[in-house]
């Protein structure tokens, strides 16, 4: 715990899913934890069941998509803090397939503006916070940045694709300033991602896992909390521009 304690985490997206649990994560081992969100709500429900053993944990409103609100977000926590040590970009969102030469616009440039705009915008100000004394960067992308799908829309697929590159590019331009980057691809992961599919009920739901992943399971989120951790830490020194499928044996199937 003590090489966490009087660390500064960013949490984006982290009042929910698979960041409120790498949130949790990083709180259970002392760090101080912002988490961001669009809506102060669900961080008030993560908190209540939440206790942090040391630090601090906030929240701070912010739209990733949004340039303001990602200046606004950093001047907050440079004011509040001095430094940041960890970031995880968790911020996203979820469409379902639809025919290629159907897809619409809106909803392209929709998608794209939160699943990697949002995650380039994110980056750009986490490195230039941490760009004088290091730091731990973790993009959570998809076991689609693998493959295509048949479940996810273009814009969710190709997003998903741009972080690994965007993971990539960072983790070989700021090695030399100590600053490391890598990416988590995690499998069908039991969030509110997964309503749609659960809404076809247990035996729809469990056809479709079982037919993607070996272990016929849903990912535990604090799954992806504990890797998350783990590539925070000093185990995890040498590495940088990986990328950690947690998908129950999926892509090795394929």
């Amino acid at each position: 715990m003590s090489q966490f304690v009087g660390k500064v985490a960013l949490v984006t997206g982290g009042t929910s899913g698979i960041g409120a649990a790498v949130a949790r994560g990083l709180l259970d081992e002392g760090a101080t934890v912002i988490v961001t969100g669009r809506r102060r709500e669900t961080f008030d429900k993560l908190q209540t069941s939440t206790t942090p053993l040391t630090g601090s944990f906030e929240f701070i409103a912010a739209d990733v998509a949004r340039t303001d609100d990602v200046t606004a977000l950093f001047r907050k926590i440079s004011d509040r803090h001095g430094r940041l040590d960890f970031a995880i970009n968790s911020a996203g969102v979820f469409d379902r397939s639809q025919a290629f030469h159907d897809y619409e616009d809106a909803a392209w440039e929709s998608l794209i503006a939160a699943n990697m705009t949002g995650v380039f915008k994110s980056m750009r100000a986490e490195l230039a916070m941490m760009v004088d004394h290091g730091g731990v960067i973790i993009n959570i992308a998809s076991v689609v940045a693998q493959r295509g799908s048949l479940r996810a829309s273009p814009a969710y697929v190709a997003a998903k694709h741009a972080v690994l590159g965007l993971t990539r590019q960072a983790a070989v331009e700021y090695a030399s300033r100590g600053i490391r980057v890598n990416s988590i691809s995690p499998g069908p992961t039991l969030t509110s991602m997964a309503a749609p599919l659960l809404a076809e009920g247990n035996n729809a739901a469990q056809a479709v896992v079982s037919s993607l992943n070996p272990t016929a399971k849903f990912i535990d989120p604090a799954t992806i909390a504990a890797t998350a951790v783990f590539l925070c830490s000093n185990a995890a020194t040498h590495i940088n521009g990986a990328d950690f499928v947690i998908d129950g044996g999926q892509t090795a199937r394929l």
